[in-house]
């Protein structure tokens, strides 16, 4: 079957556009817009039926016998997910989707951009070069949710093979040559750049839309072309007619259109259309936009400004001079007739009557298309119609009920007996009263939204219309006696309330068309309130072409096809429509298996039908079998291990079949292939378990029938095997649970034999997991001490920096060092940047981006980064180079070290790729920034400083090691726009003294942080049992604490150990805190001081937790703890008020992510768990919580960065975020073994272990290996220095 009958319902074209915006038709219109006075004005037909956009520019008011009506603008500007970080609008991410972002999934709106179908094609480049493009005002752009990614072209797709596993994606032949089109050469040029990549990807979306966009623009163009603005040409000569199609057509088999594509294309294909049959095919498009984006008064305005074109256009006789036009128009009048036309009208009223903002537009017009001016005198049956109509309407709430209403007043004074007037108005007025309070009540959320979208703030305009989703909701829930009027009214106002609510559903769809968890709420929605199966599927089918990727969608259309009892070849088409595209494999494994897993499970489901026969079990063994294979050729291609699925989803389908079919030993064989795969899963074990517990039941039953076979019953030795080889199986994550089922299930079901054994193999298995973790513990400790020595070596060394430029030359003494101690340093000081690699105020001076920068002008726009790179590789270890966009093509090049940027100094001057490099360093462009607001993130950063100057980046400190940190660089493109930023030290900024002065590393100070800028208290002398909301509600009076830290005594881990360190969010706080020295609290006098340097290790992170992570972490890990009584249904009440987040960027503190959850909710606290990636997020109410779950989901939380909603124990399977610099050098084949190298030793007892010294030379000596590679002459130090450096100009 052709994928577009899959994938569309008949036509096979899309495109983009531009908006429109639809001026509302007065209801007070000639009657000339009726039948009865269309052959009276024939001049009528050379109205374009979208005439209330004309072209500007023209200087006609439209084309002759031309529908065209929309002004078509030159594409300019540059859509959000290219822009530069100083272009990007701030906050624009709505569900921070993303999926979505994703939403914020995560969860962008997509425009002329949609994100995760970008996102599939991995356009994940940092240097952007495509034209400036902006994106329209009706569907918001998705760059918020997805900065990261390009536009086409921009770079390759680096799954480009396996990315789109296509059965039928459009592959069809795209010119490659442009250039002897009517384009200009740049539009050529980009066009075949373009039609390269959507050949190598497919999947590109947005390659797609470019193309679109500029043959579109061509073709405008040709019509009106620029050179001669009173000039028409003729639309059917474009050059390009057929490439345009041809474009569309390609995108349409893949993607959505969307609402402002829609309009584009549909008024292209009305220029074009000359004869009824195309006519009528411009009609049919309508009717499929208006379906597709359902509930579009725009997309409904324009399907009746057509129809009602054609219709005059048939009528009229004016231009009839040869008999084929003449049959043309009496086909027309057949097809267009004024029936069709009202028809037309009449449903668009009807789908459209509940959306409260725009319907008067509509009704407006068919109104007037109907009956024209509505305040004269009609006819005695259409005043009668028109009566009817103005008390229908005016019961449906709607923004322009005052004007209607004075429309029928009119109406009524024109139509109605003069002693008839107030009875039948004060008789609507009464009736319409809850009309008009439902308005009334929803007036200021509307507001809200339509101030969200002129400010074109996306994220406010998705949490706008989240909150008025949710209070919609409410409204409709809310009982019955808070409801005016009683019994059968009270019935009758409640669904219009319904339907408000999915009108306004529908509405953000329209805006927010890519981001699935809004079609998830309205299909939930719709489930809650049993409405007809059709409904349901229409949304689904609209959902599931807007979000092609989202697996849950698939699975919940699925689902939905079986419970309307759908015939299986429709429940088949819509899994095949989910995979045949291949944009549900490229949106990742898990997509994937949830469609698959889907699928099986139907398959499965309809062998235990009471009516199923033997061809359901062969197709679904087939399909099973089919499923699985088909995601483990997906994990290869994606480059995934075998056990990419740990809950092991399709295998347990198959299982199951097996079941059913009674081929235990089959069922079993399964697990057994399994366990090389998925042996160290906990949960595979139990279900091995389980399945052998009902293996044996099923035997026990057919070998003893009667009343003894529930004596057989009480032993299943093969299940007992199944516990004991999982707990002896390597790499076993979580064995607790394994012990617990193993001891349950010997004490219920084995003999005593059997359980002493299950005891003894318990005992041994948990004396090998207590010591393993205490080990990993000791490992952990050893290695923060090790970071705690380098630390305080990089202090002791910034004492022989230099101030100046060259601040890399060192003291001449430093080369009589002993070599035992150069090594020394090296191993240690090289822990540092595994801890916290990409922050500067944590790193040894070597990564001084201060000093080590240079900047570089008058760069050829046509090379690449690779070649910018290798250029000036020769002077030194390249670590990052930053492209700008601006007028002089410059770059940043940052080096290893500062003797590296001078070096790089000699390139000025020197002809690169045939142009002249300037060359400069960058010093003294970087702001160090700290004591702002503790929730402040890049984008307020960025607009504090905006005004200064052009923002290359900001940079903030890893919170691995410390959680209360807070501070920031901020890099200028000039000096002097850094110096001018300067002139906000030391300002007032929301209540704190802002610090912002010129970052030199020479002058930095040791380790400020520790104290938390003087923010942290120590507290003594507390009460044993005093819990920290006591402390916290006294210390709270004297500011906002950020991190409270109360250690638990080891032994008895119901009492403190009588101390506390308390951060307050500003130092002035901390001070006023320490007034409650030496007063009493609990019976006890208080110790207050700040905490000291010795002290600053209080609030740091320690990374001294055990790798194997428990499912009681709470729990001693021996069997000797003290019990403790807890209550049971407070902790299931916390569990249930707390969400936990995942892949959280570790410069993300808690005040930031608490700032996003309270958009939700009141927030009792948030816990930062840096060493796995992850924050626990406890709200106050657990429907909070509940929408929390669905909202922080692929929530966009840092540019580039989203969060995942998970569980508490998958979270702590994660570990901490690891860095690598993005031109480090790759590692050698293999160890360099040199007479200065590290040599491996022992440990020795009883002596501290100098770091290990020799144990980790792979790592910590590789920096020191690659710098010795930089020079032929040297041998050990592998650095240059400035004698090298004037020997250098000298020989040049």
């Amino acid at each position: 079957m052709d994928i577009n009958s899959l994938l569309s319902p008949s036509d096979n074209g899309r495109a983009n556009s531009l908006t429109p915006s639809t001026g509302t038709p007065s209801l007070n219109l000639s009657h000339s817009n009726s039948t009865s006075n269309s052959h009276s004005q024939p001049q009528s037909q050379s109205q374009s039926p979208f005439r209330h956009v004309q072209r500007a520019q023209s200087g006609t008011t439209g084309l002759v016998n031309s529908p065209l009506g929309r002004s078509v603008q030159t594409p300019s500007s540059i859509p959000a997910h290219v822009r530069s970080p100083a272009q990007q609008i701030p906050h624009s991410s709505p569900l921070i989707s993303p999926v979505p972002a994703g939403t914020a999934s995560a969860h962008l709106p997509r425009s002329n951009s949609t994100p995760t179908m970008e996102s599939l094609a991995d356009f994940n480049s940092s240097k952007p070069t495509l034209p400036s493009r902006d994106s329209t005002d009706s569907q918001i752009s998705s760059s918020g949710l997805f900065p990261h990614l390009t536009s086409a072209g921009a770079t390759s797709n680096p799954r480009a093979s396996i990315d789109i596993n296509m059965v039928e994606t459009p592959q069809t032949v795209i010119r490659a040559d442009y250039t002897d089109t009517s384009l200009p050469v740049e539009a050529q040029q980009r066009l075949a750049v373009l039609a390269a990549h959507v050949q190598e990807t497919p999947s590109s979306y947005e390659t797609h839309k470019e193309i679109i966009k500029i043959l579109h623009q061509g073709f405008v163009d040709h019509i009106y072309p620029s050179s001669s603005p009173n000039a028409h040409g003729d639309p059917r000569q474009y050059d390009l007619l057929a490439d345009l199609r041809r474009a569309r057509e390609n995108l349409d088999k893949l993607f959505a259109v969307g609402e402002e594509q829609w309009l584009d294309w549909l008024q292209d294909e009305s220029i074009l259309a000359h004869t009824t049959d195309e006519r009528r095919a411009v009609v049919d498009k309508c009717r499929r936009a208006v379906t597709e984006e359902y509930g579009s008064t725009r997309l409904w305005l324009t399907y009746g400004d057509w129809v009602l074109y054609c219709h005059k256009w048939a009528l009229d006789s004016t231009g009839d001079t040869q008999g084929d036009v003449d049959t043309e128009r009496l086909n027309g009048r057949e097809i267009f007739n004024m029936s069709t036309v009202l028809d037309t009208w009449t449903e668009a009223v009807e789908r459209t009557k509940h959306d409260m903002t725009r319907s008067h537009e509509v009704w407006n017009k068919y109104m007037a298309v109907r009956f024209g001016d509505v305040t004269q005198k009609l006819s005695s049956a259409d005043a009668a119609s028109v009566l009817e109509l103005f008390e229908t309407r005016l019961r449906i709430p709607h923004a322009e009920w005052q004007q209607t209403f004075q429309a029928f007043s009119s109406f009524v004074s024109a139509n109605i007996p003069a002693d008839q007037y107030e009875e039948i108005m004060a008789s609507n007025l009464r009736d319409s009263a809850n009309a008009k309070k439902i308005w009334s009540d929803r007036d200021a959320l509307e507001t809200t939204l339509l101030d969200t979208q002129n400010a074109a703030d996306s994220a406010l305009e998705y949490q706008a219309f989240s909150q008025y989703i949710e209070w919609e909701c409410a409204e409709q829930n809310r009982p019955q006696t808070q409801r005016k009027g009683r019994g059968k009214k009270t019935q009758e106002v409640r669904n219009p309330y319904f339907d408000m609510v999915d009108a306004l559903y529908q509405r953000a769809e329209l805006r927010f068309p890519s981001v699935p968890a809004i079609w998830e709420e309205h299909v939930d929605y719709l489930i809650e309130k049993s409405k007809p199966t059709s409904d349901l599927l229409g949304v689904l089918s609209r959902a599931t072409k807007h979000c092609p990727w989202s697996g849950s969608l698939w699975k919940q259309y699925m689902l939905s096809s079986e419970l309307a009892e759908q015939p299986f070849h429709e429940t088949e088409d819509i899994k095949h429509r989910a995979t045949r595209t291949g944009l549900l494999d490229a949106a990742g494994i898990e997509e994937a298996l949830v469609v698959h897993d889907a699928w099986c499970g139907y398959l499965l489901r309809r062998t235990k039908r009471p009516d199923a026969v033997e061809e359901d079990a062969d197709v679904a063994e087939m399909g099973i079998r089919s499923s699985i294979e088909a995601v483990h050729s997906l994990a290869s291609k994606l480059g995934i291990g075998s056990a990419f699925d740990p809950s092991f989803r399709l295998q347990r389908k198959y299982v199951e079949y097996l079941k059913s079919q009674r081929r235990l030993d089959n069922a079993g064989a399964q697990f057994n292939d399994a366990v090389a795969d998925y042996g160290k899963y906990y949960k595979f074990w139990l279900r091995y378990y389980e399945f052998e517990m009902q293996k044996s039941m099923h035997i026990a039953l057919l070998q003893r029938p009667g009343p003894d076979q529930l004596d057989s019953l009480s032993s299943a030795p093969f299940a007992v095997g199944v516990l004991k080889q999982g707990l002896l199986h390597p790499g076993l994550d979580y064995p607790e649970p394994l012990m617990e089922a193993l001891l349950s299930h010997c004490e219920d079901y084995e003999d005593a034999d059997e359980l002493q054994n299950a005891i003894s193999l318990v005992r041994k298995v948990q004396k090998e997991l207590t010591a393993r973790r205490q080990q990993e513990a000791l490992q952990a400790a050893e290695v923060a001490a090790q970071t705690e020595q380098a630390e305080q070596e990089v202090a002791s060394r910034t004492e022989e920096v230099a101030n100046g430029l060259h601040i890399g030359k060192r003291k001449r003494d430093e080369e009589s060092e002993d070599e035992e101690g150069k090594k020394r340093r090296r191993n240690e000081e090289a822990v540092e940047p595994s801890i916290e690699p990409d922050v500067p105020s944590t790193e040894e001076l070597k990564r001084d981006r201060e000093h080590a920068s240079v900047l570089v002008q008058n760069i050829p726009t046509n090379v690449s980064e690779t070649k910018i790179r290798q250029y000036f590789s020769s002077c030194g270890v390249v670590k990052q180079v930053k492209i700008l966009q601006d007028e002089e093509n410059s770059v940043i090049v940052e080096f290893d070290d500062a003797d590296a940027a001078s070096f790089a100094l000699s390139r000025d001057g020197r002809e690169f790729e045939g142009a002249e490099l300037s060359v400069i360093l960058n010093t003294g462009s970087t702001l160090f920034v700290t004591n702002y607001p503790a929730a402040a993130d890049e984008s307020y950063v960025r607009n504090l400083f905006r005004p200064y100057g052009e923002i290359v980046s900001v940079r903030f400190p890893s919170l691995q090691r410390n959680k209360k940190r807070r501070f920031c660089y901020v890099e200028f493109k000039r000096p002097s726009d850094a110096q001018a930023a300067t002139e906000l030290d030391n300002k007032d900024i929301d209540g704190l003294k802002l610090v912002a002065k010129i970052s030199n590393p020479a002058i930095r100070h040791s380790r400020q942080e520790r104290n938390s800028d003087g923010r942290t208290i120590f507290v003594g002398q507390l009460q044993f049992k005093a819990t920290a909301e006591d402390i916290e509600k006294v210390f709270s009076k004297y500011g906002s604490i950020e991190h409270l830290r109360l250690p638990k005594d080891q032994k008895i881990t119901t009492r403190n150990r009588g101390i506390a360190f308390l951060t307050y969010s500003s130092s002035e706080e901390a001070q006023a805190a320490l007034a409650m020295h030496g007063e009493e609290f609990q019976g006890r006098k208080l110790t207050v001081n700040m905490a000291s340097e010795r002290d600053g290790r209080s609030g740091k992170s320690v990374n001294g937790r055990s790798k194997s992570p428990s499912l009681h972490p709470d729990a001693a890990s021996d069997t000797s703890s003290v019990p403790k009584t807890v209550d049971q249904n407070a902790i299931e009440e916390r569990r249930e008020r707390t969400v936990v987040i995942c892949d959280v960027p570790d410069i993300v503190n808690e005040s930031r992510i608490k700032a996003v959850a309270e958009k939700i909710g009141p927030v009792r606290k948030v816990i930062l768990k840096t060493n796995h990636q992850g924050a626990l997020i406890e709200f106050q109410n657990i429907p909070d919580a509940g929408r929390a779950m669905i909202e922080l989901d692929n929530l966009e939380i840092h540019p580039g960065r989203h969060i995942r909603v998970t569980t508490e124990k998958d979270m702590l399977q994660q570990s901490r975020e690891h860095k690598t610099d993005q031109f480090a050098r790759r590692p050698a084949p293999a160890p360099v073994t040199s007479v200065g190298g590290p040599i491996r030793r022992p440990a020795q007892p009883g002596v501290r272990k100098k770091g290990h010294l020799g144990q980790r030379s792979s790592i910590l000596h590789a920096p020191h290996e690659k710098d010795s590679t930089i020079t032929d002459g040297e041998k050990g130090s592998g650095k240059k220095t400035n004698d090298d450096f004037r020997n250098m100009i000298n020989q040049s």
